[in-house]
């Protein structure tokens, strides 16, 4: 087994254990799944983020960078820790996050 195949299914495990936990807490008592669910369904983003980091040798991707800040503020504007009207803040910070990746971003050697 290769180190990607390893570091691949050593993330899903544990996702889907985390997942067995979260519905083996509902059926306890301990938690309400559905509220769970409500609040942090954005963290897919966040862990297929995470994954494509983990797939690419932990090297940072836009994408996987993208889809983890992505997630990571539509949790925070659930749990209403920042406010929900962040879009004028936000799309300009975005044109200039992408101007600065446009920019800055690594070139790729022709042939790799």
């Amino acid at each position: 087994m290769n180190k990607k195949t390893g570091q691949g299914r050593l993330f899903w495990g544990l996702l889907l254990i985390i997942i067995g936990g979260l519905f083996l807490f509902e059926q306890l008592g301990y938690i309400d799944f559905g509220e769970v669910i409500s609040n942090y369904w954005p963290a897919i983003f966040i862990i297929i983020g995470i994954s494509i980091y983990i797939a690419n040798g932990f090297k940072p991707t836009g994408t996987a960078i993208f889809l983890i800040l992505l997630g990571v503020i539509i949790i925070l504007i659930k749990l209403q820790i920042i406010e929900r009207d962040l879009w004028p803040y936000l799309w300009p910070i975005l044109l200039i996050a992408l101007g600065l990746w446009i920019i800055f971003k690594p070139r790729t050697k022709p042939g790799s």
